[in-house]
């Protein structure tokens, strides 16, 4: 009987939702990264592009990242906890605003970074400095949108628009990046996330009967957002470092990272989403001891796994290409060292996030 109300759940089935979802996501950004790695492998220009996106993925973090789902979840989950029905215009218009605003600072950033880089030369960089802002702002909008799916507890709807997003992104990879080089990367990333909010944002539009959600810049918790984001701006400023010297360890980095942020998003990420919701509406630390029990135990695991098998990994995924043998050393020397870190990631977004 308890195994069977185990099984009929909806933690169990949001969990279930998010989880497979998410597995999917992974696969499909697996298979970018092959593509990548056959086009592009460990280039100067491609070490160039991931230099200029450090900004880009940062204030991703920032502003559709799990620390200001921290911030806006609870708040979203409480109203709808009360309210059969809210309003949304006011959130769109705060997310429209709020775009624009990060486009601009974005964009002025990357102009920095490009002539950092002594870049300025090739408009190539400019181009894509743009295509990243607008990628920035339209995926802060769907941001705040989707996180009102999960404050319904519309798990697997959320997980149907993420898994539109990412299916947009890998089916044009390929002819992008064939076509367009670097370019044709962050052109696909851009057309995933406004296909998403055509199909899934646009129609909540709709939504403008009840209470007004309201929400200002005083509803994102600056403290908040920076120890919640922590790790990982620890890990993109070490991203930063082992490329600033103009050589292409970038690449090397970021193949090893995209194995290891499988496991931190797909399980870790999964079960901090679930925690979180369930705190916002009754303080219960049990669910979250079990949430940080779960990240310990996988992370030691794939410690374990990644000191004898890194290289034969990283071999079996990436070495086809453009991908050589000594970038499969490479990466996969970054993938053992970076193991043991990504365990305190583990241990940091299970506790942290709650």
């Amino acid at each position: 009987m308890q195994l069977k109300n185990i099984l009929e759940s909806q933690s169990l089935k949001d969990f279930s939702s998010l989880f497979f979802s998410n597995i999917f996501e992974k696969a499909l950004g697996l298979i970018r990264e092959l593509i990548i790695a056959f086009f592009l492998g460990s280039s100067i220009l491609y070490a160039n592009f991931l230099l200029l996106r450090i900004v880009a993925d940062f204030f991703s973090q920032i502003t559709a990242g799990n620390a200001l789902k921290a911030n806006l979840l609870p708040k979203f989950t409480k109203l709808y906890e009360k309210n059969k029905e809210l309003s949304l215009s006011n959130l769109f218009s705060f997310s429209e605003k709020m775009s624009i605003y990060l486009f601009v600072i974005t964009q002025i950033i990357q102009t920095s970074v490009i002539f950092y880089l002594d870049l300025h030369k090739d408009i190539l960089f400019f181009v894509i400095s743009i295509i990243l802002s607008l990628s920035i702002a339209c995926n802060f909008i769907s941001f705040l949108f989707l996180t009102i799916f999960q404050a319904k507890g519309q798990f697997f709807k959320f997980s149907w628009a993420s898994i539109l997003n990412s299916s947009i992104f890998t089916v044009l990879t390929f002819p992008f990046i064939s076509f367009f080089s670097v370019l044709g990367l962050a052109l696909s990333r851009l057309v995933g996330v406004l296909v998403m909010i055509w199909k899934f944002i646009f129609p909540i539009r709709k939504e403008v009967y009840g209470e007004k959600i309201t929400i200002n810049i005083s509803d994102f918790n600056f403290p908040t957002l920076i120890l919640g984001n922590f790790a990982n701006i620890v890990l993109i400023s070490s991203r930063f470092i082992s490329g600033a010297d103009g050589s292409n360890s970038i690449t090397h980095f970021m193949y090893a990272v995209v194995i290891l942020n499988t496991l931190l998003t797909s399980v870790i990420g999964n079960l901090t989403t679930i925690t979180l919701r369930k705190f916002s509406i009754r303080k219960n630390t049990k669910v979250m001891k079990e949430s940080l029990l779960i990240s310990i135990l996988l992370g030691l695991s794939m410690i374990s796994v990644f000191h004898f098998l890194s290289y034969p990994i990283v071999e079996i995924i990436f070495l086809r290409g453009a991908f050589t043998i000594s970038d499969a050393i490479y990466t996969s020397d970054y993938l053992c060292r970076l193991s043991y870190s990504f365990v305190f990631l583990f241990i940091a977004s299970a506790l942290f996030q709650p």
